[in-house]
């Protein structure tokens, strides 16, 4: 069983307009809602690759019926608190079809209360006692303390867990907790470490600094420019796979879950990471949020090129 945490789930629209004019009117083009949330995503992902899932989370009452609806629809397993007069947030993102790339719009999410964050650990760590893997992932919500996260795997008790943050939240648990894996993007690794990382031997450097501090295995994805894995005894370069580029919403969470697939797999970690760089770029050939399909991912693995640095 992979069990994710989803703290602030919301729903994606996606718009696009010919050119996105700041302080005129725009007209949309297209238009498409999904199911959204970082950790949503990585179980839908991880159910479409065969694995048993479920998510685990918070949301606003308003909304909560027809986000409930979309995850049922996917066939996930899921388990909610819900915020008493909250509302399940929409963040939009904003296609410019001229090139100019996407703006994204984010509400931040409904307050949360310290007797909610209470009442939704003990369900974390009584849900999981079946979950090999457990995925934390997403921002958070108005509410949370700093260390949210790192408090949340402390609670799980020695479990496998993955983080995906960054900031302060990706600083505090590397250093109060000890997560199995960390997968920032490449400015997600700069923003933490506030320093600019240009080479490969400079990110693999960046990477030890949370794996010195207990991480076994950080994974950097960098875009159209590939991933890197990082343990401390072995580094991996693949770069990113020619695919039609539809949309690269969710790409990171394809990621991992194909790497969750992997693992499973191989019982390996590092070789579980090509599984990951299939899922990425399946994710980025569908269109909005909508997750990978699993005939793309398969006919990917295969062209996936993997070399030690």
């Amino acid at each position: 069983m992979i069990t994710t945490v989803c703290l602030n789930p919301c729903f994606d629209k996606t718009v696009s307009v010919d050119r996105l004019l700041p302080g005129q009117v725009n007209r949309i083009r297209e238009a498409r809602v999904d199911l959204g949330g970082n950790a949503i995503n990585v179980a839908v992902v991880a159910r479409r690759l065969g694995l048993e899932a479920q998510c685990l989370g918070i949301m606003g009452e308003n909304g909560a019926t027809e986000l409930t609806a979309l995850m049922d629809h996917e066939g996930l397993t899921h388990r909610f608190l819900t915020v008493p007069g909250g509302h399940v947030r929409t963040n939009m993102k904003v296609y410019s079809l001229d090139g100019q790339g996407v703006t994204e719009l984010n509400e931040p999410g409904t307050q949360v209360t310290e007797s909610i964050l209470q009442e939704f650990t003990r369900i974390v760590a009584e849900d999981t006692a079946d979950s090999d893997m457990i995925v934390l992932t997403g921002s958070l919500p108005p509410g949370c303390p700093e260390g949210t996260y790192r408090d949340l795997i402390n609670a799980l008790d020695g479990k496998k867990c993955i983080l995906d943050t960054e900031g302060r939240e990706l600083e505090l648990a590397t250093k109060g907790a000890d997560p199995f894996l960390i997968k920032p993007n490449l400015r997600e690794m700069e923003a933490t470490l506030g320093i600019e990382l240009r080479t490969m031997r400079a990110i693999r450097d960046a990477a030890l600094i949370f794996v010195r501090l207990g991480v076994q295995h950080a994974v950097v994805s960098m875009g159209a420019m590939g991933a890197m894995y990082i343990s401390a005894d072995k580094t991996l370069f693949a770069p990113a796979l020619r695919v039609e580029t539809k949309s690269t919403v969710g790409a990171g969470d394809a990621m991992i879950g194909g790497m969750l697939l992997g693992y499973q797999i191989e019982k390996n970690m590092a070789r579980a990471f090509r599984y990951g760089i299939a899922a990425g770029a399946a994710s980025v050939m569908t269109e909005g949020n909508q997750p990978i399909n699993r005939s793309d991912f398969d006919a990917l693995l295969d062209q996936v090129r993997v070399q030690e640095v």
